[in-house]
């Protein structure tokens, strides 16, 4: 049972790190806050991480605290926590399983740790920093994950008295005097736990890990060279324009030839545990080497945490050619990024470059193909993709359909049916052609008169449904636009002007707190819906709580990023 248990038990110990209660209470003082949470600027994590580690994720600075339990106070249900709380203790009465009710009696066990937590100073009695500085990194690829406690004894009576609550015990075991928790002993690798030096220590090792690879993972000896030595992270945070709360690396080159030809300690005693074999890459070098020189790897971090806006990066890196192609396929839809109406979801794609650029790379796929065998499924998969985008539809959309945007402006409850207002966008180089195609579908629409800079025109269609809202056209150089519920033709001239936010942006999409609102308001007038009094009140505090959450897709001077923000109320 301990064995299956093990990883639950370590991931909720991780999260518990970030639990607190829900209360206004926004003790202690700012004068106290100062001298509790100071900026360290000295990021003590970073001399554990070598400076060829395959992939790492670290902070250089923590939050202050009293900001990080107010802004995820601000970021939480007010019932939410109690609640699931209720539903966990209701459930371990319905289940047989040994180990799973065991699980369910953990999960309770230190979400009542946090029932009467509601200041920072009870979130410190139970060990825990509410910002604490972390670091998760390879050393080659055995992960390790550090996280900095408030008090390590605390954490220890803590993490005791969960484990009495749910009836667990976990073993333990010593390397050169240090003690550690074994968290999993069945199979060739176990999961291990330690606190030291008031951090939280998390690893998978080898079942049979001597006391010199031990001495790497829990920190006794440190690593010639480290990130904070040769400046990466500060590096990738200054690139990036990320915030110094956290930012990281995954490197395709240094992972594959961990992989390949292991030369960290780590990697070959997982290696041997599990009795794999290095990766025989010889005879693919010139393609592992052709791969990685275009997809260097993947970057994440956040460009604003504070109490306002959370935004959350991952880039995709690429090399300069393929920044470029990536560029030219995007198009400027009107109003593509903005957050006007409640929700909306656009993209942008120049269809007809879109297939030169698949072709191109198809084309140097046949006449270069990937030569070792692991890699063969490259060389089929881009003639797969070439011709799925080169068929009689795409041939037909492309050269007049260039993007869409789609903006809910309202949504209701209209004779026991919901119904709303908002606006289609249809960009297009030549929308007149544009016209014409959609004619083949929606034969109406010819009849309208519609031409560029014209006037808007009402839809009048036996194909609509009956209660559908009024449906208007209107056209720019650009764009086609129809209005749901919008009659007004300065609304509809106003989107079709609309500038795209910005030139490399590939896809948008937003939902504002009013969306949720409007949710909740749908759910609860429908006479049959799957959802309870309590879920329609969480829509409602959702909408209380988040003024608006975005998220994109663009083409960045690093490659191919996908971000998401959250704009607290």
């Amino acid at each position: 049972m301990k064995t299956k248990l093990s990883l639950a038990v370590t991931l909720a110990l991780f999260s518990a790190g970030m639990l607190s209660g829900c209360s206004d209470d926004k003790d202690p003082t700012a004068a106290a806050t100062q001298q509790e949470a100071p900026k360290n600027l000295t990021a003590p994590m970073l001399k554990y991480i070598p400076a060829d580690s395959p992939y790492f994720m670290a902070s250089h600075e923590a939050m202050p605290e009293q900001e990080a339990f107010e802004l995820y106070q601000r970021m939480q249900p007010a019932s939410g926590f109690e609640s699931d709380l209720d539903e966990l203790r209701d459930m371990l009465h319905e289940i047989d399983d040994e180990v799973l009710h065991s699980l369910m009696s953990f999960l309770v066990a230190v979400g009542e740790e946090f029932i009467g937590v509601e200041t920072l100073s009870d979130v410190h009695a139970l060990g825990l920093k509410m910002s604490p500085q972390t670091a998760f990194y390879g050393l080659g690829i055995l992960p390790v994950l550090r996280m900095e406690l408030q008090d390590e004894d605390a954490f220890r009576e803590t993490l005791q008295r969960i484990l009495t609550k749910s009836d667990i015990s976990l073993d333990t075991a010593t390397t050169d005097g240090t003690e550690y928790w074994v968290l999993s002993q069945d199979g060739p690798i176990k999961a291990i736990m330690a606190i030291i030096d008031q951090q939280l220590l998390i690893s998978v090792v080898p079942q049979d890990a001597d006391d010199v690879l031990l001495a790497h993972v829990l920190g006794k000896a440190l690593p010639d060279s480290n990130i904070g030595d040769t400046g990466a992270l500060a590096e990738i945070e200054q690139r990036h324009g990320f915030t110094p709360y956290g930012a990281g690396q995954i490197y395709t080159a240094r992972l594959l030839n961990e992989l390949s030809t292991p030369s960290h300690a780590g990697t070959q005693a997982l290696m041997t545990a599990v009795d794999a074999e290095p990766l025989d890459l010889s005879a693919c070098q010139a393609d592992i080497e052709r791969i990685t020189s275009r997809f260097p790897g993947l970057v994440l971090g956040m460009r604003e945490y504070n109490l306002n806006r959370v935004e959350m990066n991952l880039i995709l890196a690429t090399d300069k050619d393929i920044v470029s192609d990536l560029r030219a396929l995007a198009v400027q839809v009107p109003g593509l990024g903005s957050t006007e109406g409640i929700a909306s979801f656009g993209l942008g794609l120049n269809l007809p470059v879109l297939m030169q650029t698949i072709q191109k790379y198809a084309q140097e796929v046949r006449q270069n193909p990937f030569s070792c065998d692991e890699l063969q499924n490259l060389n089929s998969v881009w003639n797969e993709i070439n011709v799925a985008i080169n068929n009689p539809v795409t041939a037909m959309i492309g050269p007049t359909l260039s993007g869409l945007k789609a903006r809910i402006d309202s949504l209701t409850m209209k004779g026991g049916e919901p119904t709303g207002t908002g606006i289609l966008t249809f960009a297009s180089q030549n929308p007149l052609a544009l016209l014409s195609t959609a004619g083949s579908f929606a034969p109406d629409l010819l009849s309208l008169g519609l031409e560029p800079g014209g006037e808007a025109k009402k839809v009048e269609s036996m194909m609509l449904p009956p209660d559908t809202p009024e449906l208007y056209a209107a056209m720019s150089d650009t764009a086609i636009v129809l209005g749901a519920g919008i009659s007004n033709p300065a609304t509809l001239q106003a989107e079709l002007e609309a500038p795209a936010k910005e030139r490399d942006l590939l896809l948008h999409g937003h939902l504002r707190g009013e969306l949720y609102h409007a949710l909740a308001d749908l759910m609860d007038q429908m006479p049959d819906n799957d959802m309870t009094e309590f879920d329609i009140d969480m829509l409602r505090q959702y909408g209380d709580i988040y003024e608006n959450i975005e998220y994109w897709l663009r083409v960045d001077d690093a490659g191919v990023e996908m971000s998401l923000s959250l704009d607290l109320e």
